[in-house]
């Protein structure tokens, strides 16, 4: 059975299991399952990831900001996660609550009930920005914010993706996510997610690593379906991708800051689509995240194809 297949069969699997728990029943697991399937062809549609969720009219890591993307058409969020003192889960990106909340101090020093009387600033935060109505969310609040409607991909901040999986089971939510991590695959945080076929994991390959394309596939118990690269020179793009479409993956890039993408940055392709996403696309990238996610969906939808590469 080729690779492309059993995905394929996964993805219908997991259909019926996310019918079976999700509410809304088939209408909402549809839409999680065609997501997932389109993860997993290799050869499908360019994907649009919201960078903290689509925080520009909302705020970071908000469930305000998880329903503003799925209103937008967004194929996935990218969600922080770190563990509070008394051992909950709460979204949060900085270690601590400063730029983002009215309060202070470390997520980790905070309990979970101290997290939540705090309310979230708008925007990115930082001095100034106005206060909004909403608290920091558990991990388990925004899960089923975006049960059925969006993929998630967590961000574990720390040695917490046994405790986030232990959550998403309970939830029935575990194939609605996307794991990731820069860590070697032996690495004993890995362990849980590795093991689980119904899993989405994908590895982070830095050019500053001096990671060979060639041989990071070969590391992994299974070929993972995509790998986010981050880059310095566009040569590392354009010359590796190839060997990633070989084992059927996806590539996924970040526009957020330069060293991330040789440059390429939202404020720029939002200026100029074509010469920035477009370029990136061009060279085999087909999973862009960004904050910018609605000029992107926007551009994306006036191209005539929007698969990365002409197969």
């Amino acid at each position: 059975m080729t690779h492309r297949l059993m995905r394929r069969l996964g993805g219908a699997l997991l259909g019926v299991a996310l019918a079976g728990g999700a509410a809304g029943g088939w209408a909402l697991a549809t839409r999680v399952e065609a997501l997932r399937n389109t993860f997993l062809d290799p050869a499908g549609r360019v994907m649009v990831v919201a960078h903290r969720g689509c925080w520009k009219d909302t705020a970071e890591n908000a469930v305000a900001g998880i329903e503003a993307c799925v209103r937008m058409g967004v194929d996935m969020v990218e969600l922080d996660v770190q563990r509070t003192r008394d051992g909950q889960l709460v979204l949060m990106h900085d270690a601590t609550v400063d730029r983002t909340t009215n309060g202070t101090g470390r997520v980790d020093d905070l309990t979970l009930a101290q997290v939540q009387a705090l309310r979230l600033k708008a925007g990115a935060g930082g001095p100034g920005a106005p206060l909004t109505d909403w608290a920091p969310p558990t991990f388990a609040q925004a899960m089923a914010a975006a049960r059925g409607k969006v993929l998630v991909n967590v961000d574990a901040k720390g040695d917490v993706n046994d405790q986030a999986l232990r959550e998403l089971d309970a939830m029935g939510l575990a194939g609605q996510s996307v794991f990731k991590s820069a860590a070697a695959p032996e690495t004993a945080d890995l362990a849980a997610i590795l093991s689980r076929s119904d899993l989405l994991f994908m590895p982070i390959l830095r050019e500053a690593d001096g990671t060979s394309l060639a041989q990071a596939p070969e590391r992994y118990p299974r070929h993972p379906p995509a790998f986010e690269l981050t880059f310095d020179d566009e040569a590392y793009l354009a010359e590796g991708a190839p060997r990633l479409r070989a084992q059927q993956a996806r590539i996924w890039v970040n526009t957020l800051q330069p060293r991330h993408a040789a440059g390429h940055v939202d404020a720029d392709a939002v200026r100029d689509p074509g010469a920035h996403w477009g370029r990136l696309i061009a060279m085999g990238a087909s999973i862009i995240q960004t904050d910018a996610p609605g000029p992107l969906i926007a551009w994306l939808a006036e191209q005539p194809r929007t698969p990365a590469v002409t197969q």
